[in-house]
């Protein structure tokens, strides 16, 4: 019963995880966009802090843009496995039979 509770609880984090890769690369691309413009308006204006807290911005959101990414590499790979343990339950099943 334990490994049970243990293999749903990692399930479940499996899951959390691979839902919130949009949600990452989705508010990524918010702050690259946001700090792009905001270094742009520092440079044009002349406002180094402004740029440099643009790019740092823009920096971050390219991090949680690729999190993001990274995230739902996992869910696919997890996705691929999964397929790839059914077919062999699978096949076993069949050789059992014969």
């Amino acid at each position: 019963m334990t490994s049970k509770n243990a293999n749903d609880r990692a399930k479940e984090a499996a899951d959390e995880i691979g839902s919130s890769g949009k949600a990452d690369q989705a508010k990524g691309h918010t702050k690259e966009l946001i700090g792009s413009t905001q270094a742009q308006v520092g440079s044009a204006i002349g406002n180094e802090e402004m740029e440099a807290k643009g790019r740092l911005r823009e920096a971050e959101g390219k991090t949680d843009r690729i999190k993001g990414e990274i995230k739902e590499k996992i869910e696919d790979l997890k996705d691929y496995a999964k397929a790839g343990y059914d077919a062999v339950k699978e096949k076993i099943g069949e050789a059992r039979k014969r």
